[in-house]
């Protein structure tokens, strides 16, 4: 629309800048809330484990400091995991695109995969039954009861297909193959 200058010294216009200009601050708020809410929940890690440790009632200091000291390990020990693993991923990819491919040396890379995948199972419920030890068992009994320690692909049967996953994957939940 083109002000000409009757509109402008019009008292109407200044009602109308100001709108115009609440409703670009609107959008640019909601633009900057969507994209730091986006990234907070996209987030990997073991924030939602620790907020489950420490959710359970009438933890004494100490099983608070044990659970802390153990996390950390663990997030350690979880941070090898997924820098090994990315390099097999990328060792994976580039063989798989190769002008001639070495399938013993792919199927090499993917029985590593496999081993190291293992390995961070085990350790991972080495470290869910060091948890529990220290709990009494009333702590045990709500600590067993939360809803991260059900199979993580029976939840996943209640969730929308993802999409967007990468190539190749299609509707199928990352993990499982129906």
């Amino acid at each position: 629309m083109i002000w000409n200058i009757q509109q402008a010294n019009s008292p109407n216009y200044e009602l109308k800048f100001f709108i115009m200009k609440a409703k670009l601050f609107f959008i640019i708020t909601a633009a900057v809330l969507f994209t730091f809410t986006t990234e907070a929940f996209s987030q990997r890690g073991a924030g939602n484990q620790r907020q489950a440790c420490l959710s359970i009632s009438d933890l004494t200091p100490e099983q608070e400091a044990k659970i802390n000291t153990m996390r950390t390990a663990r997030l350690s020990e979880t941070t090898q995991h997924r820098a090994q693993m990315n390099e097999l991923r990328a060792k994976r990819q580039s063989l798989r695109i190769s002008q001639n491919p070495d399938m013993n040396e792919l199927n090499g890379v993917i029985d590593q995969m496999a081993d190291l995948r293992a390995q961070q199972m085990k350790a991972s419920e080495a470290h869910h039954q060091s948890i529990r030890e220290i709990l009494t068992s009333e702590q045990r009994a709500m600590f067993d009861a939360r809803p991260n320690n059900r199979a993580r692909f029976e939840q996943r049967d209640n969730r929308a297909p993802r999409r967007g996953q990468g190539e190749f994957r299609g509707d199928t939940p990352r993990g499982r193959r129906r």
